[in-house]
C-alpha cells in the first residue's frame, strides 16, 4: 500500500535563473583574489579536514572581535547569515515576530518554514524610507522580535540611530541585519553596550566575495549568544570558510579599496539615472533600487533580459545590483537608450 505523504504547503526560495550579466542577488562582481585564496590553500592544515573543526574556532573569534571592537563571548557564526536569521526564529517559539515590508523576503520564507505567524508594519515616506514608530511602537513590547535589515534590503537606504534606540525602547528584541554595513560604513554595535535586546547580523558573502562559502556571524549579549550557540547546529561552518574568513579579515585593506569602487559605481548609476528621470531611493548598500509602477517595472526586466541582464523586480521597484563598471555601462545604456554613457 503506498503511503501519502501530509506536506505543508511552503513558499519556496526561487531566485532568477543565472545570465551572462546577473545583477539580481546583490553578489559581489569581483572574484575572491586568487593570491590570497593560493596563500590560504597552501598553508591549510589537511589534519583539520578529518575531524569537527570547532566552529566558530578561537583564532576565528579573536580576528572578529578585532575587527567589530566587540568582546568574543558577544560573537558567534553561522552557516551564512541565513542560517543565523532561521535560528532565531527558532530560538523565540512563543514571540511575536514584526518585519516592516518592503523587506527581506527570506524572513517570511524562514517564518513559513518554522511555523511563526509573522506580522508586518510597512515602511512610509515616498521612498519607503521611514520606520512607522508611531506604529510600531504600540504593537512592540518584550514579547516581541522586530528584525530590520540596516541598510534596508531591497531599498537600500539607511534608518537613523535614534529611531532604532526608540525601538530598543519598547524592550522588544531588535535584529539589525547588517548584511551590507561595508557599503554604507554605518553600523550600530555599539548600542550593544547600552541595550541587551539588540541582535546584529553580518556576513562575508556581500562584501568579501563569499557567498559560497556560506559564513555570517552574530554579535550579541553573552547570554543570547550562548542561547544561540545552544541552539544552532554543531560544527556548522567548515574548517576552509572560517580559513577564508580569517584571510579577509588579514588582507582588509585589499577588500575596502574593491568596496569603494563598488560604492563610487553605484553612486554614479544613482547621479546619471537620477538626470534622466529615474526615481531612486538613496541606497548605501551594494545596489541601486529604482521606484516605478509594476508595468514599467516588467517592462524594464524585459528590456534587460534582452540584453541578457537581470535583474530583481519587487511590487515597489527593481533592485539592481552593482556590477563591474563595463556591466553597469551596459545597464545604463539599456535604461536610458544611449549607446555611450
Amino acid at each position: 500500500m503506498e503511503r501519502k505523504l501530509n506536506f505543508r504547503q511552503l513558499p519556496k526560495y526561487e531566485p532568477e535563473k543565472r545570465s551572462e550579466i546577473y545583477l539580481a542577488l546583490n553578489e559581489n562582481p569581483y572574484d575572491f583574489p586568487d593570491e590570497i585564496l593560493e596563500k590560504v590553500f597552501k598553508n591549510l592544515d589537511t589534519g583539520k579536514l578529518k575531524i569537527y573543526y570547532d566552529s566558530p574556532s578561537d583564532e576565528l573569534l579573536e580576528a572578529l572581535a578585532r575587527y567589530t571592537g566587540q568582546p568574543e563571548k558577544r560573537i558567534s557564526i553561522g552557516n551564512g547569515a541565513d542560517e543565523i536569521i532561521y535560528d532565531i526564529f527558532l530560538m523565540f517559539p512563543d514571540m511575536k515576530f514584526y518585519v516592516c515590508p518592503p523587506t527581506y523576503s527570506c524572513y517570511s520564507i524562514f517564518a513559513s518554514a518554522t511555523g511563526v505567524k509573522l506580522n508586518y508594519v510597512p515602511l512610509i515616506g515616498e521612498m519607503y524610507e521611514k520606520l512607522n514608530l508611531d506604529e510600531l511602537t504600540k504593537v512592540l513590547d518584550e514579547s516581541s522580535v522586530l528584525f530590520l535589515p540596516n541598510p534596508n534590503n531591497p531599498t537600500g537606504q539607511l534608518f537613523e540611530k535614534s529611531d532604532i534606540e526608540r525601538l530598543l525602547s519598547t524592550g522588544a528584541l531588535i535584529v539589525l541585519d547588517e548584511a551590507y554595513y561595508e557599503f554604507s560604513n554605518v553600523s550600530y554595535v555599539e548600542l550593544l553596550d547600552k541595550f541587551d535586546n539588540l541582535i546584529v547580523i553580518r556576513t562575508f558573502s556581500k562584501a568579501f566575495s563569499l557567498a559560497a562559502q556560506r559564513i555570517g556571524y552574530i554579535m550579541a549579549n553573552e547570554e543570547l549568544i550562548e542561547y544561540y550557540n545552544s541552539l544552532r547546529l554543531p560544527y556548522n561552518v567548515s574548517y576552509i570558510s572560517q580559513q577564508l574568513a580569517l584571510a579577509v579579515l588579514e588582507n582588509l585593506a585589499y577588500f575596502k579599496k574593491r568596496t569603494s569602487r563598488i560604492v563610487q559605481e553605484r553612486e554614479r548609476m544613482k547621479e546619471i539615472l537620477s538626470k534622466n528621470g529615474f526615481k531612486l531611493t538613496d541606497s548605501k548598500a551594494n545596489f541601486i533600487f529604482i521606484l516605478t509602477q509594476d508595468d514599467e517595472a516588467k517592462r524594464i526586466v524585459e528590456k534587460l533580459e534582452k540584453q541578457n541582464i537581470i535583474v530583481r523586480k519587487f511590487e515597489q521597484g527593481i533592485r539592481i545590483s552593482i556590477g563591474k563598471s563595463e556591466e553597469n555601462d551596459l545597464v545604463l545604456s539599456a535604461l536610458i537608450n544611449k549607446s555611450e554613457v
